[in-house]
């Protein structure tokens, strides 16, 4: 029996096509060796059972599916029965909240129990979870000996956690089975099993309302959005069908009639009056307006002038300032980082201010992958945070976190134009711009040409030689590359690997003997039946053989902030002076070239006293192009302090100046200089120290951190 896991493991061979390291998969899903060849074996054992061969299992290389497993599993899983997958413990909630939320007669215990395919208790515990989680919707779950188990509360609030429950089941799901993961063919298997008016032909006639309003506001939703808002949308249908209707405020409804997104709703809504028979009063329009202002965007070309769109445009612009002032870098493209930046906050605007909660699957790497970044971007999403009036969660944050960081890395790329290549992702703008960052500086000689969504692709006529695809594209005329929006190191030795033979004519295989002398000297002692296949699995045993590390390492505090970079006690008559004597030890190691000082003082005299960060600290920096050979830090003290403006809060004494080559490599460095200033005492004891001693001991302390 599959469960969550195991079943997103064989999705990601399904997915490969060459051989997967055991080293790959435990960093793809966060287990230890010994889980990967215990989940491994659950594999085979439901291939076996449904009629296929199991994985192949090569020393050194790894597990790859055989081919014709790989062209029978699409067609298997879609038949496969719901008792052969055992549902995880949020796959059970969400089951249970939609059925109870949308039951159309009593349900019991023994109803859940053959539902869930479970024992009584784990049903009980499941009924726990779930009344937590209803609880945060403002919903309780009652129990009538007649009726049995409900869901209570007002109908907005149900829709809302109907809503949630369906992201938490569909993130995996694709449009029309486009993409063959094995994941999504068993959960769409689930939804004919306990969803049947969720068929694909209603689903399809939605999608078909849902463009065809898209279209008449020049706006696209994101892929992952699509399939999503089409159930919301049917199960809505079902439930006015039921007198079940949502009511909104006076107030809000003025205010999301005159959003572009109504006059969309109102066109869907129209259509579905025609498909259901139902009408839909305008409390429905207004709240599928919410649901289109909520929903991730890749274009939107027309946009409303009211107040509240204002204020998002002021507080994305105050966001970008903070990041920029918190992570000493400046974006050279500010317009088009704050015009892309803008469409996911005004979205994720609406989804905190009605909760409408999203999964967001790759907030685990984000945080684990790019810490800097992800901290960075959540101290900068104060301004939205003030409008919202209450937190932002992790999810949101790392989407958020995803545009930052695809931002600082594209502004150092210049990519060689020899071969061309597009990008496939179903997972938004922000995840495309990340996969596009690292695949630009993996193969600086690919020119990446186009980056579609999975409509995009659909129709897309431009020539390219390879694409890069986090979904499996069939029947492309192209080599296709699928790969994960955010890699592991293991995931980018692996493709660099698998691309490098596609390259300058398949001279690049990498140190060692290539595919072809091994497949020559075979020939010398064996009947080959077939030398192009034998090449292709040469090739591929290479490549897994041969995947190294790729790192993408930054430097601690330690090892930019060294003892002779430290101007300890200096006098200077005013700021500027200061700024000159703090940067002196870096002129003389040859870090920075004069004119990043002047450019340091410009900033300052053009932007006020903005690089005081904290009481008696600032940090000043300029821009990588303004005259810096090498990433690093020297620190100014003063005991007496330095005047940075005419106010009290403006007088510094410790002063440090940072120089990054890629506006991004000392960010794990600032990170641990914020850290170690939380304390006050460290602050007190940089600033009264005569000798470096003291410094350096605190700053090996937090060296290691972040």
């Amino acid at each position: 029996m599959l469960d969550e896991r195991s079943a997103s493991m064989l999705a990601y061979l399904q997915e490969k096509q060459d051989y997967v390291s055991v080293r790959e998969l435990m960093g793809a899903f966060h287990i230890s060796k010994r889980t990967v060849y215990y989940d491994m074996d659950k594999i085979d054992g439901w291939l076996r059972f449904n009629g296929m061969a199991p994985v192949e299992r090569m020393r050194g290389a790894g597990f790859r599916l055989p081919e014709e497993t790989r062209s029978q599993l699409p067609a298997k899983a879609g038949n496969a029965r719901v008792s052969q997958y055992y549902l995880s413990r949020d796959e059970r909630v969400a089951w249970l909240g939609l059925h109870l939320i949308h039951r159309t007669k009593p349900m019991f215990l023994h109803d859940m129990e053959q539902l869930l395919q479970v024992s009584r208790g784990t049903v009980l515990a499941t009924l726990q979870q779930l009344r937590t989680e209803l609880a945060a919707f403002g919903l309780d779950i009652a129990f009538h000996r007649k009726e049995g188990y409900e869901v209570r509360g007002n109908e907005k609030d149900k829709r809302t956690a109907l809503s949630h429950m369906l992201s938490a089941l569909l993130t995996h799901m694709s449009w029309k089975q486009f993409v063959s993961r094995m994941r999504g063919l068993v959960g769409a298997n689930l939804y004919r099993s306990h969803f049947p008016h969720l068929g694909e032909d209603r689903l399809s006639s939605v999608y078909d309302m849902i463009a065809s309003g898209e279209r008449a506001i020049g706006m696209e939703l994101a892929d992952e959005t699509i399939v999503h808002l089409a159930a919301l949308l049917l199960l809505s249908a079902d439930r006015l069908a039921q007198g079940k209707r949502v009511t909104m405020d006076e107030e809000e409804k003025r205010a999301l009639r005159k959003t572009p997104q109504f006059q969309a709703a109102v066109k869907i809504a129209q259509e579905l009056e025609k498909l259901f028979g139902v009408p839909f009063p305008e409390d429905e329009i207004c709240y599928m307006t919410v649901h289109l202002l909520a929903a991730k965007v890749n274009r939107l070309e027309r946009e409303s002038d009211d107040q509240e769109t204002a204020r998002l445009r002021e507080a994305t612009g105050r966001m970008i300032d903070m990041f920029e002032r918190l992570g000493c870098v400046y974006f050279q493209h500010r317009e088009a980082l704050e015009k892309q930046l803008f469409l996911h906050v005004k979205s994720a605007y609406y989804r905190i201010k009605y909760n409408l909660k999203t999964e967001n699957p790759l907030t685990a790497s984000i945080m684990e992958k790019y810490p800097e970044v992800f901290e960075l971007t959540k101290k900068s999403a104060l301004p939205l945070e003030e409008l919202l009036g209450k937190p932002i969660g992790d999810d949101e944050l790392a989407y958020m976190a995803m545009h930052f960081g695809g931002w600082l890395r594209r502004e150092q790329v210049k990519p060689v134009r020899r071969k061309s290549a597009a990008i496939v992702c179903v997972n938004g703008v922000s995840a495309s711009r990340m996969l596009k960052i690292q695949l630009e500086q993996l193969f600086p000689s690919i020119d990446i040409t186009a980056v579609l969504s999975l409509r995009d692709y659909e129709h897309f006529t431009g020539k390219v030689d390879f694409i890069f695809s986090t979904v499996p594209l069939p029947n492309s005329e192209v080599p296709v590359f699928t790969v994960n929006a955010i890699m592991s190191d293991a995931e980018k030795a692996s493709l660099l690997n698998r691309l490098l033979p596609h390259l300058d004519g398949g001279a690049g295989e990498g140190p060692g003997p290539s595919a072809q002398a091994i497949v020559e000297l075979v020939k010398k002692h064996a009947v080959v039946r077939n030398e192009g296949r034998l090449l292709e699995d040469v090739r591929r045993y290479l490549a897994a053989a041969r995947g190294g590390r790729v790192e993408d390492r930054k430097p601690s505090l330690k090892e930019l902030l060294t003892p002779d970079r430290m101007t300890l006690q200096g006098e200077a008559e005013d700021w500027r002076a200061a700024i000159r004597l703090a940067a002196e030890p870096l002129l003389n190691d040859g870090s920075i070239v004069r004119r990043y000082v002047q450019a340091m003082i410009d900033k300052v005299e053009r932007h006020g006293p903005y690089i005081v960060i904290g009481p008696g600290i600032a940090i000043a920096h300029a821009r990588p192009e303004d005259g810096v050979v090498r990433s690093a830090m020297a620190l100014l003290t003063s005991a007496r302090g330095i005047d940075f403006g005419s106010e009290p809060r403006h007088r510094v004494r410790l002063l440090f100046v940072i120089a990054s080559v890629d506006g991004e490599s000392h960010l794990r460095a600032l990170a641990q200089l914020t850290e170690m200033f939380r304390e006050e005492r460290h602050r007190e004891r940089l600033a009264q120290a005569t000798a470096p001693d003291p410094i350096v001991r605190i700053i090996e302390q937090y060296s290691a951190s972040v």
